[in-house]
């Protein structure tokens, strides 16, 4: 059998853009953990308050997180090599401090200043009947939870605290979106028209931003935010 290599981490070279590293100067990067997000569109909490100034090295940042002194959507974890990806809340619990995970135009990861307490837009991925019946949606960062018949994939939710669906945010004209995939990507717009899909194309939608022409784009890309 072929040695697969580290399973651990990963070059430099071979890290995908969203992980916002210079490929040529750091040889080595750590590779998040499976579970969560996509590998293409997840980092690692070391890597995170690295770049957030937090620590300068891994082992400094692993100290960090070893000690409980961050929190991932208001849960402390303490794995340093924990995945995060888009709309996640990282928080410093010591410093007060919260900063929410975006994508901008180069599809590469942004920390931005946050709440805590702030709410999370969540896409629907999947949907599902487990037992009784029981009708469940699987949403863009790996979690599950119990929905109604009026949630749609690629509709976004919002949980409360319990994980229970406080909020749907349906995908159709005239909605808030966000573009999290495809050259567009970190695109805010809105929804101006939605084409069905074929056996042999994708559904589609034709977004306007809030500068510039408007575009298509595959449903797939497309978070609703609003």
């Amino acid at each position: 059998m072929a040695n697969r290599g580290n399973r651990r981490h990963m070059t430099g070279l071979a890290a995908p853009e969203y992980f916002g590293i210079h490929h040529k100067e750091q040889e080595y990067v750590a590779r998040p953990n499976a579970g969560r997000h996509t590998l293409k569109r997840s980092i690692t909490l070391l890597l995170a308050l690295k770049m957030l100034g937090v620590a300068a090295t891994a082992v400094e940042a692993r100290k960090v997180v070893k000690a409980g002194l961050v929190s991932v959507n208001n849960q402390i974890i303490k794995e340093p090599k924990y995945p995060i990806g888009l709309n996640d809340v990282v928080s410093l619990n010591a410093e007060k401090k919260a900063y929410a995970v975006g994508i901008n135009a180069n599809a590469k990861i942004t920390l931005e200043d946050a709440k805590a307490s702030e709410e999370r837009v969540l896409r629907v991925v999947d949907k599902y009947k487990a037992r009784k019946n029981q009708i469940m949606v699987r949403l863009h960062d790996g979690s599950i939870a119990k929905a109604g018949k009026d949630v749609k994939v690629n509709d976004s939710v919002i949980l409360d605290s319990k994980r229970a669906i406080k909020k749907v945010i349906p995908l159709k004209e005239g909605a808030e979106c966000f573009i999290i995939n495809g050259v567009h990507v970190g695109t805010a717009g809105k929804i101006k028209g939605l084409k069905k899909g074929t056996m042999h194309t994708a559904a589609s939608a034709v977004v306007a931003p809030k500068s510039g022409e408007e575009f298509e784009t595959i449903v797939k890309n497309i978070m609703v935010t609003g």
